[in-house]
């Protein structure tokens, strides 16, 4: 497997892992969205979960292209 297709799967791994990790989360808080909207701290929350899975796609798509 060459090195830009690993990058590309660790990226899809963090970002799938943050999305699992922020509905582990609502859940085990109590929180329905159905009931109220997601505040603050939830939005924060969810970007500091899936915002490390961004930004290494990022990386990989700006090494890719050299």
């Amino acid at each position: 497997m060459s090195n830009s297709s690993r990058d590309l799967i660790i990226a899809a791994t963090l970002i799938i892992g943050g999305l699992a990790a922020f509905f582990l989360f609502l859940y085990l808080t109590g929180h329905d969205p159905d009931e109220s909207p997601l505040g603050l701290m939830e939005w924060i929350i969810a970007g500091a979960l899936l915002g490390p899975g961004f930004g290494y796609l990022l990386k990989w798509r700006k090494t890719r292209g050299r």
